[in-house]
């Protein structure tokens, strides 16, 4: 038996035992839809693929869940990958929605949720048919899902070519 360094001991001690991913509801799904591909400009990424959000929630309820490993996720486009909550809070910074709906009490409760084992809602990755993946919703989560040391689920939902 080797002896543990007091670094990978401590990295045990507070590693989450996380199982409580959940699919997005449809209305999850529609913000997401109304959100990221109607404003933001995911559109023109995917074409006409999705002209409605009907198009769209028949795609995700189609779609795999898959665990995004290091080397799944290096390949997701779009993807922060922060390293700490320090980073975190920096990069929701910036964004449009802070700090009305994305702040630093809503970062700590993702924290606590997976410290908690409370159901957390699967981040979206886009798949296109070349096989590129880019990240839709969840980044946030994805990020501090790997700074607790749990390996997120995602919803991986297909591009259908246009």
């Amino acid at each position: 038996m080797t002896k543990k360094t007091l670094r990978e001991l401590i990295s045990e001690a507070n590693k989450i035992n996380f199982t409580n991913w959940v699919r997005p509801s449809k209305e999850d799904l529609a913000l997401e839809y109304k959100v990221e591909y109607e404003i933001k400009p995911l559109k023109r990424l995917t074409g006409d693929a999705f002209p409605t959000f009907q198009s769209f929630l028949q795609a995700a309820n189609r779609a795999k869940v898959i665990k995004a490993t290091p080397s799944i996720d290096r390949q997701i486009e779009y993807r922060s990958r922060t390293k700490s909550k320090s980073a975190i809070l920096s990069l929701i910074r910036s964004y449009a929605s802070y700090p009305e709906f994305r702040n630093e009490q809503t970062i700590e409760a993702i924290y606590d949720g997976f410290r908690n084992n409370a159901p957390m809602k699967m981040p979206i990755v886009l798949r296109f048919s070349n096989g590129r993946m880019r990240i839709m919703g969840g980044n946030t989560r994805m990020d501090i899902a790997q700074h607790s040391g749990v390996t997120p689920k995602v919803l991986l939902i297909d591009v259908p070519e246009v």
